[in-house]
């Protein structure tokens, strides 16, 4: 089946790149659900379901650990809370409420259809649940989309991301392999991804949705990961220099959310944040 999509692609990239952007960025805006393990069944067990409103309007699902100052976790594409788990629950045993959210057509809730702007507003609609958000840790897109939540008028004490691309950098490089797009049609989904963020591409290339603040952000990158490459939390770095940037080495992309030593990580910044007792209250925007 995927070289059909592959043959069809490339036969529309050259007669058609508009229409070849289009099928691509259809493609992409659905993305694959995986069964939870035996492991993320047990751990969602232990948590209590929280309902939310999703951008489109769907009944979505986030899942709660512990009591405390709100942590709320946002997976990456094509992920789920349940893949935030062992991080959750381990900030839950620190005295936290961690909130692990699954974004709309993503793990158990509702919608088939999502992209990186529904996935923003998502995290906003929960978070609006809770009188105060202490902090949002995001992995891979999950922190980007945090980053762009914040224009919302999303607001926590402190912020942490790990392995989060500067920029759509790795969906549009998924286009070139798995659909392999021509030239022409990414630079076309590259101008419709940005415009659905808010942001032209150029701006997108600059870190411009990692606008620094004087907010603590912790930034947890592995040397070796080959899905969002150590250049993406570099570029980060320069635009928001007062982040603190850890590199670690033999993890990867995936394996990072319940690393032991990322956790440690996560929880010993959060732990110093917690120290300082400040609680920052946000007003979110409306969103239409």
């Amino acid at each position: 089946m995927l070289k059909i999509i592959q043959g069809a692609m490339q036969l529309t990239g050259r007669l058609s790149p508009k229409l070849s952007a289009n099928i691509a960025m259809y493609l992409s805006s659905r993305p694959r659900r995986y069964s939870d393990s035996e492991r993320e069944r047990s751990q969602l067990a232990q948590a209590k379901k929280v309902t939310y409103r999703g951008a489109l309007g769907t009944e979505n699902t986030a899942w709660s650990w512990g009591e405390g100052p709100v942590v709320i976790l946002c997976h990456g594409w094509e992920a789920k809370a349940a893949k935030m788990a062992t991080l959750a629950m381990a900030i839950a045993d620190q005295g936290f409420q961690a909130v692990a959210i699954d974004a709309t057509a993503h793990g158990h809730s509702e919608g088939k259809v999502c992209n990186f702007d529904i996935m923003a507003k998502d995290i906003c609609s929960l978070a609006s649940q809770f009188s105060e958000i202490f902090a949002i840790v995001g992995h891979s897109m999950g922190g980007m989309m945090t980053m762009r939540a914040r224009e919302f008028g999303l607001k926590a004490q402190c912020y942490a991301i790990l392995g989060s691309p500067s920029a759509p950098l790795p969906i549009i490089e998924i286009m070139k392999k798995m659909l392999k797009v021509s030239p022409g049609t990414a630079e076309l989904c590259q101008d419709k991804i940005a415009s659905q963020i808010g942001y032209s591409w150029q701006e997108l290339l600059q870190c411009k949705m990692y606008t620094p603040e004087k907010t603590p952000l912790l930034m947890i990158y592995d040397t070796e990961d080959d899905e969002v490459p150590i250049f993406h939390g570099e570029r980060i770095h320069k635009t928001w220099p007062a982040a603190e940037m850890i590199k670690i080495s033999g993890v990867g992309h995936r394996k990072i959310v319940w690393d032991v030593e990322v956790i440690e990580l996560v929880n010993n910044f959060l732990q110093q944040q917690k120290s300082k007792k400040i609680v920052v209250k946000g007003t979110l925007n409306k969103i239409a």
